[in-house]
């Protein structure tokens, strides 16, 4: 029995040193509390049982690996600050993470993605038009409505003119700005829950 409880701490202490340096990115405070919530979690989850390795086992299972769970929480830790924040690469980054956890994530980082692109786009045709005062223009065409450079200009018209720049800088920061309010809404929407899932206290003892 000793020897089976020794293990076990063997493995814990494994898998929160692993955790500690996977966490290496917050810190270090804020590193050793979440150190000790996950110890606290695996020792309540575990203190019935009579065989001490097979929950051990089991829990450590479900939390998943150390670097998982850190990621876990350096992207909760990230969501929480970019819901604040109205820095648009401190928003960007974020959804980037988010995305590799799940559907909701994923489409925050496209419309991430597509808003501060179309963003950039307008801003450096703003920044280009003075040395293409007759090329660079919003065109209309038969079938087609773009902002750039045609390819064959003499069947198009340019619409805006000298009012191009003002009213395409006036667009990019629309987009700039919508994109931001638009993640920091859908960010603030998510259903936030614990980087770790607990699991039932029954269901470990029937695993002993």
């Amino acid at each position: 029995m000793t020897s089976m409880a020794s293990l076990a701490d063997n493995r814990v202490a494994s898998y929160l040193a692993r955790l500690s340096t996977a966490l290496s990115a917050v810190g270090p405070a804020e590193r050793d509390e979440i150190v000790r919530e996950i110890r606290a979690h695996i020792l309540d989850s575990v203190s019935s049982g009579t065989d001490a390795a097979a929950p051990v086992d089991r829990v450590l299972r479900l939390l998943g690996g150390p670097e998982e769970l850190a990621d876990r929480y350096t992207t909760e830790r990230l969501l929480t600050r970019a819901g604040r924040s109205f820095s648009p690469w401190l928003l960007l980054r974020t959804s980037w993470r988010w995305a590799k956890l799940g559907i909701a994530g994923t489409i925050t980082f496209f419309v991430a993605f597509i808003g501060y692109a179309m963003a950039l786009a307008l801003t450096v045709a703003v920044f280009l038009k003075p040395f293409m005062p007759s090329r660079l223009g919003m065109w209309l065409g038969p079938k087609t409505l773009n902002v750039g450079v045609p390819d064959h200009p003499e069947a198009m018209r340019e619409l805006l003119g000298h009012w191009f720049v003002p009213v395409i800088a006036v667009a990019a920061f629309a987009f700039a700005v919508g994109t931001t309010q638009a993640l920091r809404w859908l960010i603030s929407r998510r259903s936030s829950t614990p980087a770790y899932k607990a699991p039932a206290q029954d269901s470990v003892r029937a695993q002993i």
